[in-house]
């Protein structure tokens, strides 16, 4: 597996475990938050995962 695969698959983990949470909390501020957050980290790995398949082609 490639280095970055590994990253990716740390970030996606801590995406799902932050709406998870925030989802069990939903009721408060807090819980909206971290869906918030986990949406927002969810995405990020998307980009990232751009990032590093169109860097490769110079």
């Amino acid at each position: 597996m490639h280095p970055n695969t590994n990253t990716m698959l740390i970030i996606v983990c801590l995406a799902v475990a932050l709406m998870l949470l925030g989802f069990g909390l939903r009721d408060r501020n807090l819980g909206l938050g971290l869906m918030g957050l986990g949406l927002i980290v969810a995405l990020l790995t998307i980009l990232y995962k751009a990032y590093i398949t169109f860097s490769s082609f110079y």
